[in-house]
């Protein structure tokens, strides 16, 4: 496995950088400082995340410890960032509204139901993939509630409120009562993917 190119030129305090990282997703693992020095705190780490991984625990870095440690650590480090974030796709002036047949339907109204939870006052919505009157419905007390004209029609600011909305809301799925107040002008930008071809609906 090749070096990660921002420890290119100083490999011991890369190598401690990601014994360091491996140590934040593992508090079980001790910790070294990227000093730049192969001392014993270092072969100390070195040595014991050998005897976890399978490797002869020497405290020397040879070149199955250093793959070993390089993917440990890629592992680490997507474990300890936000989750990736999902982007879908909506095209130039694309839209949907009632009779509209789209999986993106489909996946507006699973958060939907989600947020009902959260909100009952919500019309209840079914998972059909299509733009019903239910939908159609529960869209329009979205964009009231947010501040947003009432159209009732599902679009890139609709997409921004909801997923904003969503994220406060649902957090990572274990939310308390505390979230359950959060105004939804508070909501934060959504990611989304813009393209220039019109879509027709699936």
């Amino acid at each position: 496995m090749k070096v990660p190119e921002f420890f290119v030129g100083k490999p011991v305090s890369g190598l401690q950088t990601m014994l360091r990282v491996i140590a934040e997703y593992d508090e079980s693992m001790p910790s070294v400082v990227p000093d730049g020095i192969y001392g014993k705190d270092t072969m100390r780490a070195v040595t014991e995340f050998q005897r976890r991984y399978g490797l002869a625990a020497t405290g020397i870095t040879d070149y199955d410890t250093w793959n070993a440690i390089t993917a440990a650590f890629e592992d680490a480090n997507v474990q300890l960032q936000q989750a990736q974030p999902l982007q879908i796709v909506l095209k130039k002036k694309q839209v949907f509204l009632k009779g509209s047949r789209n999986r993106q339907v489909l996946l507006v109204q699973s958060m939907l139901a989600i947020l009902r939870a959260d909100y009952p006052a919500m019309p209840q919505v079914q998972l059909s993939g299509v733009f019903d009157d239910e939908t159609e419905a529960a869209v329009r007390w979205v964009q009231k509630v947010g501040g947003y004209p009432q159209s009732g029609i599902m679009d890139k600011q609709l997409w921004k409120l909801l997923a904003g909305l969503y994220r406060l809301k649902v957090s990572d799925g274990e939310a308390g009562e505390e979230n359950a107040r959060v105004s939804p002008q508070l909501m934060p930008d959504s990611d989304m993917v813009m393209e220039e071809s019109p879509l027709q609906d699936d």
